[in-house]
């Protein structure tokens, strides 16, 4: 007969215990696994994750992070039993300045051997430290029977800094547009340090040759640090526009080097210039609009008084009334009274006649 040593038959148990757990683990997640799980940082994807895996594809600051899971209910449809209220929540450890950053999906049913896949989108903070941040994926649901059904996965993402880099956070021109008006205009801008080494000397070049803007100025001492003071730049600075340019948009070109000038981030700003109206153009445009409206007529209307309709004339019109002696009416009565003495005297003449015969 073998015998069995007392260390070797702890072991032994100790073995069986963990495989019995390691079992029942399993099977409570049996029924809602993960079936795939995909992850995009910035423009590269890594594919078919499984729990504890370094995503293939570094992180850079201010990357955008897609992560595509693909749950499926394992239950046969002879045991016909459907998953509801199943969420999808992923937890990036630490990374927002010692937070975390959280995502959870709507909640959403399966039915017996069907899949979904459900996208959570992060966004790597652009002040971040270099370093390995775990991801935690957690799914929970509960089938028809009241049974919880639930899957865990860890992800590991790594995130890495480029030794100098300087990233151009504010450029903005106010106002946007000029016109009359064009002293005191100013450009803001802030600069941020998102390398690993610290810069001793920045570069800082605005220019526009049309608008006469050559800005020159320089920051010191600005350390990799993330999300400290001492790792930013900001300031502003003001110009006028001459006033003989022609109105246009013209861009306000600005360049910052850094590591001894060896490297450089460039961006752009633009401001649009416009006519000023002259007192001459001001005065004629004036005049037009009194012509336009001095040939104007306005349309008639009528103003019922009792049964007698009376026509409405157009404002600035002067009625005139004339006497009735000084108008046609009074001659027209005049020949009319002529011709009836006429006759009249015909009457009486022919009448004498008549009592002589």
């Amino acid at each position: 007969m073998v015998k069995i040593k007392a260390n070797t038959k702890f072991l032994l148990i100790s073995i069986l215990v963990i495989a019995f757990l390691a079992s029942s683990a399993y099977a409570s997640g049996l029924h809602l696994p993960f079936s795939d799980v995909d992850v995009k940082v910035g423009s590269r994807t890594s594919n078919n994750l499984r729990d504890g895996d370094t995503i293939n594809d570094e992180a850079k600051p201010g990357d955008n992070l897609e992560l595509r899971i693909t749950m499926k209910n394992n239950y046969t449809s002879a045991e016909n039993l459907r998953i509801e209220d199943i969420s999808v929540k992923a937890t990036v450890s630490g990374i927002d300045d010692g937070d975390d950053l959280e995502e959870e999906s709507n909640t959403f049913n399966l039915g017996p051997g069907s899949t979904r896949k459900t996208t959570l989108k992060f966004k790597v903070p652009v002040e971040v430290e270099e370093s390995t941040y775990d991801i935690l994926i957690e799914v929970t649901g509960e089938d028809k029977n009241g049974t919880s059904q639930d899957s865990q996965m860890t992800l590991h993402l790594d995130v890495n800094k480029q030794s100098h880099q300087i990233k151009i956070t504010k450029l903005e021109v106010n106002p946007l547009e000029v016109s009359c008006s064009r002293k005191n205009v100013k450009l803001s801008l802030g600069i941020l340090n998102i390398g690993t080494e610290d810069e001793e000397i920045v570069n800082i070049q605005a220019s526009n040759s049309d608008l006469g803007i050559d800005i020159k100025d320089q920051a010191t001492e600005l350390f990799a640090e993330a999300n400290s003071a001492e790792s930013r730049f900001s300031k502003t600075y003001t110009f006028s526009v001459p006033s003989g340019i022609e109105s246009g948009t013209y861009p306000i070109d600005l360049s910052v080097l850094y590591n001894d000038d060896k490297k450089r981030t460039d961006g752009s700003a633009q401001l649009t210039v416009s006519d000023c109206p002259t007192a001459e153009s001001a005065q004629n445009t004036q005049l037009t609009t009194q012509t336009t409206q001095t040939t104007t007529t306005p349309a008639t209307t009528t103003q019922t008084t009792g049964n007698v309709v009376l026509p409405q004339l157009p404002p600035n019109t002067t009625v005139t009334e004339e006497s009735f002696f000084k108008g046609n009416a009074f001659v027209i009565g005049i020949i009319i009274a002529e011709i009836i003495a006429v006759i009249v005297g015909i009457i009486l003449i022919v009448a004498l006649f008549v009592r002589r015969d």
